[in-house]
């Protein structure tokens, strides 16, 4: 019977930190994913997440931009498991993160 309790409480031990060495990931890859949406649509973007997938090439976040200017549109962050971020649309086009010259920004939707 002690065996039994010692498995149990090691798996659930271990099923914890699991979820929060996953949590951490998710917290950084939400903070990236911000990051470089607020440099394609402006720093007064505000986002919502709507979900997370873990694929084995990455990780998908599902999140909705609400730009000051313009409409709100849903995008797929894609992190890969070296840290890159590549920004889409719901359809697939993929968004370019310039760097900023000084100039004035061009807006996705009119």
């Amino acid at each position: 019977m002690n065996k039994l309790a010692s498995i149990t409480i090691g798996l659930a031990v271990a099923a914890t930190s699991l979820n929060a060495a996953a949590d951490r990931n998710d917290r950084a890859h939400l903070a990236m994913c911000n990051d470089n949406i607020r440099q394609a649509l402006g720093e007064d973007t505000h986002t919502r997440l709507y979900g997370i997938q873990h694929r084995r090439d990455g990780d998908r976040l599902r999140l909705k931009a609400l730009p000051a200017e313009g409409d709100s549109q849903v995008l797929n962050c894609w992190v890969d498991e070296q840290g890159g971020v590549t920004l889409q649309t719901k359809d697939g086009v993929a968004l370019r993160t310039p760097a900023y010259d000084g100039g004035e920004r061009v807006s996705l939707s009119e």
